[in-house]
């Protein structure tokens, strides 16, 4: 089984997936946030056999809950939910302008929003790895 990670924006939603061992996180694609995008991410669920989503909440630079970190967890209410996956939550604060520096780039586009989902279930995956080895 595999882990989806998304990167929810109000145009675009960028969408990684991990290897089946939940070690390593792969950029996959970007689609629309559109009327098409519960159909969309339930393709992905059914074809990548997912059993949790990690979903990138992007709190301000205080850490608080934010206009759009609202509008995330709507989303994720209304369309992720509904899915009936398992979902999950990380802080993806800077998860933009990390690949803005790799690729040297000053606009948005899909590309960043594919390698934001990446790094999002990157450090998710991270996170996991280290619960399981302080519990050892």
């Amino acid at each position: 089984m595999r882990i989806l990670g998304l990167d929810i924006g109000d145009k675009r939603i960028g969408v990684a997936v991990s290897d089946k061992l939940e070690i390593i996180s792969t950029p996959l694609e970007v689609f629309n946030n559109d009327k098409k995008v519960k159909e969309k991410l339930q393709k992905l669920i059914n074809e990548y056999k997912i059993k949790k989503i990690v979903v990138g909440i992007p709190y301000t630079l205080k850490g608080e809950i934010g206009i759009q970190a609202k509008k995330v967890a709507s989303f994720v209410e209304d369309i992720v939910m509904s899915t009936g996956i398992e979902v999950d939550y990380i802080d993806e604060r800077y998860t933009t302008k990390i690949p803005l520096k790799l690729l040297k780039k000053k606009s948005k586009s899909k590309i960043i929003d594919k390698f934001s989902a990446g790094i999002i279930l990157k450090d998710y995956l991270d996170m996991q790895k280290r619960k399981i080895e302080s519990s050892k």
